[in-house]
């Protein structure tokens, strides 16, 4: 089946006016703040991996479920923060896992945020 041909016209087109051309002018791009950001990432994702290896060990994991199931969320951060001292770590949880934010310890410009999270229940 062929259909037919409307000899280059499409009655679909309209052609836009010169002046929207301007409208979209975006500065030029630097990628300063963006390895900056990758820069203070990878001590995050060192301190992500701390907390994935302490988690699986099978006592700590104990000790934070069970903190979390009796909903105490002092205990919780008191042992996520036992972690490390190089980053801020926050978390929150419910019974059916734990929700873990890594933060730089700088607060003045943060450049990057690490959070995971990690299912325990159903």
């Amino acid at each position: 089946m062929s259909y037919p041909s409307y000899g280059g016209w499409c009655p679909h087109y309209y052609p836009r006016p010169y002046y929207y051309s301007w409208i979209r002018e975006y500065p030029q791009i630097k990628t300063d703040t963006l390895n900056q950001s990758i820069q203070g990432y990878y001590p995050l994702m060192e301190e992500g991996y701390k907390i994935l290896n302490r988690l699986s060990d099978h006592a700590f994991a104990v000790q934070v479920m069970t903190a979390a199931q009796a909903g105490n969320k002092q205990e919780v951060d008191r042992l996520m923060k036992s972690i490390s001292s190089r980053s801020k770590i926050s978390s929150e949880f419910s019974p059916s896992g734990i929700g873990i934010t890594v933060d730089p310890l700088v607060e003045t410009d943060p450049c990057c945020k690490l959070a995971m999270f990690l299912k325990w229940g159903k």
